[in-house]
């Protein structure tokens, strides 16, 4: 039985120190290897601890550091089969210790599976593993389970955006305390530390000992089966409802307080390649295979005053890329074959949002979705992008609203120095209405006033803008996509809407094999909007000279034709390349609010109480040593919810003394017995069924009178103290 015991309560350690392992693993582009590395790191921690805690005899910090030359060798063995950036498995290994750390918060948390990135975790679970163990073997059952559940904390600080709802990992932290807390031996009175004792038996009082009665072990029994199968289920219905998925309260990610690498600088912004490409179309840049459809090159969300600039949080990822925060309402997965010719920079062009990138080592832009390639220049290079590309429908803007929270603030700024007649035209040009109108108006005043000039002077500034824009209702000059879209982001930023530009290509020449050229590379602006995400607007003008023909291949949004103020004056789902990511259910965060405490307050109303009452249970059965003994349990639970400080050394007569002082009403003499009947109990004296159940009603009794003597707040909180249970489990810690 005891075997039984050791090998059921070694599983619950393990169990509860792999609990981190499904939201670590969410952090890398392969999660189940990595799931499965760490739960096998938890069993050969707990293995080998348990090994070394028997050899050293008990001594529990020395069996931990034993375990380390194992840990080394299982990253050896981890080196070998996921090599990183150090040749050599030991090399390997001595680099993965040293940086493993500031290299996961310098990766997107979709990073590739390789040692360097995977030795932080990995030791984190083994040490998690081998204190928990210790603490088991020393009978801390419950402090057994701390270690894991730290760890759990860190990992999911460590992954917020990547790891999702915990429910698998809460579900392994809870059956690992259920079978720890079952599998553990029944609590001891610690009689050695008061110093060598005998027990020695009442033979007077020898004979069979009465039979247990079978039935509280039996309703302990039903109500653990009720608890493990009803909050389970309400956690399964809730979480497979996906109720609680727009949780509105969203963790830091630390990756961004760590500091990105290095920011693209101006002279790798793509905008400006746009004016030179449309004096030269024919020039290939690419071929593309698969699917036909647009591709996304890069988005430029910083404006100051003589250019346009990209976001700079960009992060190394794996093959997988990290799904952006918003989710677009309607997407297509598509997967397209690069092979990259003259394509200058190192932006990695892709279908719609990406998701993922074989045969190129990328970093990733989470909030833009824009990838730069890790490696440098792109040209020469082959790979294949699969991508979610956004269909969009003009209903789904019609009555949509602009988010103008204070993360998007930075996309309503506009630098200082900005003509003077740029808001008036901002203001004249968008006119009143619904966020999309105004857009909508924005979009075809600069379609209906310019004609779109192959070969224009490059430049997308205040400068430049100046000399282009004129009044609503006046003929413009010539320009190009440069300059069109960086236009519709300023003039949308002051007419007071969320706005950025992005860069891309239309999808070639040919069918499935196709020739991506310059003059193919077109440019947009995009609004972001309530429960929709980023919006694309095409602001080039319809009236092109022959020899920019091709350059019309980018993004149409609203229809050919004079523009109406109505809801279906938009057509967004034509090509979806150009879209961003969207959001959807944005009505639900107040719902959200509201589940996760509508299911905790039941069950901690109900659970708390219904543990006292199945405590109480052991006072009226059993044999009377037992129900005097839990009777003193409840008086020392009693002593330490109603805030009465109570010396550690306390011997029970010392106790009962204590207690008679605090309640004055109460006879000291039989809280004096009942201290003397405790001791009986400890040190083998004999007692009968009418001591045991003095001492119950003594014991009901003072808890009542304790009860009665706390302030208003205490008492109406007494019997939902959510650590009672707590000290009642582990009696040996309390008080003696």
């Amino acid at each position: 039985m005891t075997r039984i015991r050791t090998a059921l309560s070694s599983a619950a350690v393990a169990l509860a120190s792999a609990a981190s392992a499904p939201l670590l693993a969410a952090g890398y582009d392969r999660p189940l290897p990595v799931f499965t590395v760490l739960a096998v790191t938890a069993v050969l921690a707990v293995a080998v601890t348990s090994a070394a805690y028997r050899l050293l005899r008990g001594l529990g910090p020395a069996a931990i550091l034993a375990g380390l030359p194992a840990t080394a060798v299982w990253l050896v063995a981890l080196a070998s089969w996921a090599p990183g950036p150090v040749k050599g498995p030991v090399p390997a290994v001595v680099d993965a210790v040293l940086h493993s750390g500031a290299r996961i918060l310098t990766t997107s948390p979709r990073a590739p599976v390789t040692v360097d990135l995977l030795a932080f975790p990995v030791v984190a679970v083994w040490l998690a593993a081998a204190v928990a163990t210790v603490l088991r073997r020393d009978g801390r059952v419950l402090p057994a389970l701390l270690p894991g559940a730290l760890l759990l904390c860190g990992a999911t600080a460590l992954n917020p955006q990547a790891a999702g709802p915990g429910y698998w990992s809460a579900a392994l932290v809870a059956g690992g305390a259920a079978v720890l807390l079952a599998a553990a031996p029944r609590a001891r009175p610690d009689t050695a530390s008061a110093g060598f004792t005998v027990r020695v038996p009442d033979l007077a009082d020898a004979g069979p000992a009465p039979a247990r009665r079978p039935r509280p072990r039996v309703g302990a029994v039903v109500a653990a089966v009720v608890c493990a199968v009803a909050l389970p289920g309400a956690v399964a219905v809730v979480g497979g409802s996906g109720v609680l998925d727009d949780w509105p309260v969203k963790a830091a990610d630390p990756r961004r307080a760590a500091g990105p690498p290095a920011a693209p600088s101006e002279q790798r912004n793509p905008l400006s390649y746009l004016s030179a490409w449309s004096a030269d179309p024919d020039v290939p840049l690419m071929n593309v295979s698969g699917p036909k459809t647009e591709l996304r090159w890069a988005v430029l969300s910083e404006f100051t005053g003589p250019t346009w600039l990209p976001d700079s949080t960009y992060l190394p990822s794996g093959a997988s890329l990290l799904p952006p925060a918003d989710v677009p309402p309607k997407t297509v997965r598509t997967r397209v074959r690069v092979s990259v010719g003259r394509l200058p920079g190192g932006w990695v062009p892709v279908p719609g949002i990406p998701a993922r990138v074989d045969g190129l080592a990328v970093e990733q832009d989470q909030e833009s979705g824009t990838l730069l390639s890790s490696a440098g220049p792109v040209a020469g290079r082959r790979y294949s992008a699969t991508g979610d590309v956004p269909e969009w429908s003009g209903a789904q803007t019609a009555g949509a609203a602009i988010d103008s929270g204070e993360q998007y603030q930075r996309y309503l700024r506009l630098p200082p120095g900005a003509p003077p007649k740029l808001e008036e035209i901002a203001l004249s040009a968008a006119g009143d209405g619904t966020a999309h109108q105004r857009a909508s108006r924005i979009a075809a005043y600069l379609r209906g006033s310019y004609t779109f000039k192959a070969g224009a002077p490059g430049g997308h500034g205040y400068a430049e803008l100046a000399k282009l824009l004129v009044a609503p209702g006046r003929r413009g000059g010539g320009a190009t996509s440069e300059q069109f879209a960086s236009a519709f982001a300023v003039l949308a930023r002051a007419a007071g809407l969320p706005s950025r530009v992005a860069v891309g290509f239309g999808p070639g020449t040919g069918d499935r094999e196709r020739v991506v050229r310059t003059g193919d590379a077109v440019a947009w602006g995009e609004i972001y909007f309530q429960g929709l995400g980023w919006v694309p607007y095409d602001p080039n003008p319809r009236e092109r000279t022959p020899a920019s023909s091709q350059a019309g291949s980018g993004k149409r949004i609203e229809e050919d034709g004079p523009q109406s103020d109505g809801p279906d004056a938009q057509e967004l789902g034509d090509r979806g390349g150009a879209g961003g990511a969207g959001r959807s259910g944005s009505d639900s965060g107040p719902r959200s609010l509201l589940v996760l405490p509508a299911l905790v307050l039941p069950v901690f109303l109900l659970g708390v109480p219904l543990l006292g009452a199945l405590r109480f249970r052991r006072l009226r059965r059993g044999p009377a040593p037992d129900r005097i003994r839990a009777a003193w349990t409840e008086l020392l639970v009693a002593t330490r919810v109603a805030g009465l400080p109570v010396p550690a050394s306390a011997t029970p007569v010392e106790m009962a003394e204590r207690i008679a002082r605090e309640l004055p009403r109460i006879d000291p003499a039989r809280l004096r017995r009942v201290g003397g009947l405790m001791n009986a109990v400890r040190y083998g004296g004999s007692v009968t069924p009418e001591d045991a159940a003095f001492a119950v009603a003594e014991v009901r009794s003072v808890t009542a009178a304790l009860r009665r003597s706390r302030p208003l707040p205490r008492r109406l909180t007494w019997w939902w103290d959510p650590r009672a249970p707590l000290w009642a489990a582990q009696p040996s810690r309390l008080p003696r």
